[in-house]
């Protein structure tokens, strides 16, 4: 039977996986209650919608000393004084209008190019009739200005190109992109027994200020064509699994 799509559902699977786990950020579905213990414990944490693509409805909530709260949602930064404000204040403008489910998860310090954050997308495929699976292209995707997610992209980029550009120091580019793939078909070949329809993933991976990989979403619907500004022959590629 197939699993449920939903960010919840996907990561509890994959924390099933040993080998996943410390690729995980901290995740806990969202209630008035693990909203204030989350900001009380973390500075930054993000706010999903379990269900949704292309970054919809996803809000940084940033901790203040005085007690204020930022929302920052797309461009728009709201400040929100009090932790019950807060949460009053996120069900009216975000949970009821959307009736569904979010989670919380802890914000990952994304490695920035120019202060703007970027992460790397990796497609994961397999050609019809077969069970072999594929690192067909891979990515960077760099938030546009005033943005803390990539979904609005200002650049796509190689991504030799985006961590010769970044924030990034004394790293080897042959390690990381090992390990980009490594992690990417690891997550692939787990949860395509939970989706055995699935024939291509996006993974989202982000690498952090000091060069730690994360994964922040796995998408069973990918869009591809963010690829076709590369230049590189890799929307071909990607084409020629469909």
């Amino acid at each position: 039977m197939r699993a449920s799509s939903s960010k919840w559902k996907k990561h509890k699977l994959m924390m099933g996986n040993t080998n996943l786990q410390a690729y995980l950020p901290k995740t806990i579905l969202l209630s008035n209650r693990s909203l204030i213990e989350w900001v009380e414990n973390y500075t930054k944490v993000m706010l999903k919608p379990c269900f949704g693509s292309q970054g919809k409805g996803v809000i940084q909530i940033t901790s203040f000393p005085n007690k204020d709260f930022e929302v920052h949602h797309e461009y728009q930064r709201t400040i929100i004084k009090g932790k019950e404000q807060l949460y009053d204040y996120l069900k009216e403008n975000y949970y009821r209008r959307r009736n569904t489910k979010y989670i919380i998860q802890e914000k990952i310090p994304l490695a920035s190019i120019q202060e703007n954050p970027f992460d790397i997308r990796v497609m994961v495929q397999r050609k019809i009739n077969t069970s072999e699976w594929t690192v067909t292209a891979k990515c960077a995707k760099v938030a546009a200005n005033n943005y803390v997610i990539t979904n609005v992209a200002k650049a796509i980029l190689p991504v030799d190109q985006a961590l010769e550009e970044s924030c990034l120091s004394n790293f080897s580019l042959a390690n990381i992109d090992t390990k980009l793939n490594e992690i990417s078909l690891t997550i692939v070949e787990h949860l395509s027994y939970f989706y055995p329809k699935t024939r291509a993933f996006g993974i989202d991976l982000g690498i952090d200020e000091k060069g730690e990989i994360w994964i922040i979403e796995v998408n069973l619907r990918p869009s591809i064509f963010m690829f076709k500004s590369l230049k590189d022959g890799s929307f071909s590629i990607i084409k020629s699994f469909l």
